[in-house]
């Protein structure tokens, strides 16, 4: 009698270890794998340029601009008068909060 109650409490835990590592596999099976994306997010969405002595925001795929800022670049440092004249690229909205609130202090 003690024989069969060790073996049937083996069988049991083998029979409980075998019980888990099928759940474990369906939950492998079945989580939902991330989707590459087929259309890639453009790089940067806004540039920042210089027009006559204005700032002007210019949206990606876009050729006239979205925003006439009124920001004069006479009142800002040269090297950004530079950077504005060969172009800012900027990320997302937020990097153009960003510029837009500090050329504008």
């Amino acid at each position: 009698m003690q024989i069969h109650n060790r073996s049937l409490g083996f069988n049991i835990v083998i029979l409980s270890l075998t019980f888990l590592a099928v759940i474990l596999l369906l939950f492998s099976l079945l989580w939902p794998k991330p989707i590459a994306s087929s259309t890639p997010l453009p790089e940067n969405l806004y540039t920042a340029k210089s027009v006559g002595h204005q700032v002007v925001i210019y949206q990606s795929g876009r050729p006239e601009p979205i925003m006439m800022t009124g920001i004069d670049i006479r009142t800002l440092p040269p090297v950004d008068q530079q950077a504005l004249s060969e172009g800012i690229s900027l990320r997302d909205a937020t990097a153009l909060a960003h510029l837009l609130e500090d050329y504008d202090a």
